[in-house]
C-alpha cells in the first residue's frame, strides 16, 4: 500500500516543529487531526514513530529513518517538478533570507513584484548570519544576505553594500565627555542574534585598551525579535550595537542616544548563494533589485 502523502507531510512538519499545536497551525489542521495522521502512519509501518513523554516527544529510530527518507523524497519530487516545469521569469517560489532590518527594507518591493506577477511565491526568512549560512548550505533558502565573508567552498558571495553599525545607549544615561568600556559594562549589553558579531567590530575598534573580546562583555539580556531589541535600551536596562537602519526604525527615538564613535564601522553586506546551485531565471529580478536597493 502506498504511503499517504498528506500523512507524510504532517509527519515531516511535526518532526521539524517538534510541537503538535504549531504543526496544526502551520498546516491549517486541528491538533487531533495531526495526531490521527501520525497514528495512521504508525499503523501503516506497524511501529512507533514517536516516543512520547508528557506533552513532548522524541522521534524513535524508525521515526528518524522515516523523516530522513521523507526529506529525500520531497527533495527529489521538488527537483523533478523543477525540471519538468518551464523555467519562467515570473512563476514559482523564491526563498530569501536576511536580517530583520533588511527584510523590512526589501520585502515591500518583493510584495509589489508579486502584485504584478501573482504566480510568484516569495518566502522571506529573517535570521542571523549563522542561520542564513546553514539554510543556504542545506538548500532551505536559495539567496541570502549576510554580513560575514564566508570561506566555505560551496558558497559564492557578492558585495552589494555596506551598513553603518551604531552603539546605542539609553537617553537617560549621561557619560560626560568621554565614554570608557567600563562605563558601558556598568550599563550592561543587550545581546541579539548578531549582537556579539556587531559588538566585536565596534568595540574592538573603539575601545582597544579595555575591550578583551565577547567574554569581557557584561551581558544584561538577550532577545531575538528585531522590533524588541531596542526596548530594554529605551527603558534604561542596557546598551546594544545594531545596524543604523534598525535604529532609525525604532519608534521611541527620544529614549535612545547613539554614541559618537571615533571609528565608524561599516558592516559589509554580501549577497550569498550556493556556488554550484543554478538558480531559476525568476531570481534574476530579485538579485538585481537587492543590489540596486542596497547600493543606494
Amino acid at each position: 500500500m502506498m504511503i499517504n502523502q498528506k500523512h507524510l507531510n504532517t509527519f515531516i512538519t511535526l518532526a521539524e516543529t517538534r510541537h503538535f499545536t504549531q504543526t496544526a497551525e502551520r498546516l491549517f489542521m486541528t491538533q487531533p487531526g495531526v495526531t490521527q495522521h501520525i497514528k495512521k502512519l504508525e499503523k501503516h509501518f506497524n511501529t512507533l514513530l514517536l516516543e512520547r513523554y508528557g506533552k513532548q516527544f522524541e522521534l524513535t529510530l524508525a521515526g528518524e529513518k522515516l523523516y530522513q527518507t521523507a526529506l529525500a523524497m520531497r527533495d527529489l519530487e521538488a527537483q523533478l517538478n523543477e525540471q519538468i516545469n518551464h523555467d519562467e521569469m515570473t512563476k514559482g517560489i523564491c526563498s530569501i533570507a536576511c536580517s530583520g532590518a533588511l527584510a523590512n527594507q526589501l520585502y515591500p518591493h518583493f510584495v509589489h513584484q508579486q502584485t504584478i506577477y501573482p504566480e510568484l511565491s516569495v518566502f522571506v526568512e529573517a535570521a542571523p548570519n549563522k542561520n542564513i549560512i546553514a539554510d543556504l548550505l542545506s538548500n532551505k533558502v536559495d539567496l541570502g544576505i549576510v554580513t560575514i565573508e564566508s570561506s566555505h567552498e560551496q558558497l559564492k558571495q557578492t558585495l552589494v553594500g555596506v551598513e553603518e553599525l551604531q552603539l546605542v545607549l539609553p537617553a537617560s544615561v549621561d557619560l560626560g565627555d568621554t565614554c570608557r568600556f567600563d562605563d558601558l559594562n556598568k550599563i550592561g549589553f543587550i545581546n541579539h542574534p548578531d549582537g556579539l558579531h556587531f559588538a566585536e567590530k565596534v568595540l574592538s575598534a573603539n575601545f582597544k585598551a579595555d575591550y578583551k573580546g565577547p567574554n569581557s562583555l557584561a551581558i544584561k539580556g538577550y532577545v531575538n525579535q528585531l522590533q524588541q531589541i531596542l526596548l530594554p535600551v529605551a527603558k534604561g536596562v542596557g546598551f546594544t550595537v545594531l545596524a543604523k537602519s534598525t535604529v532609525e526604525q525604532f519608534p521611541e527615538q527620544a529614549s535612545l542616544q547613539v554614541l559618537p564613535l571615533q571609528y565608524v564601522i561599516q558592516d559589509s553586506l554580501y549577497l550569498t548563494q550556493k556556488r554550484y546551485r543554478q538558480l531559476p531565471m525568476r531570481y534574476q529580478w530579485f538579485e538585481e533589485t537587492i543590489k540596486t536597493l542596497l547600493r543606494e
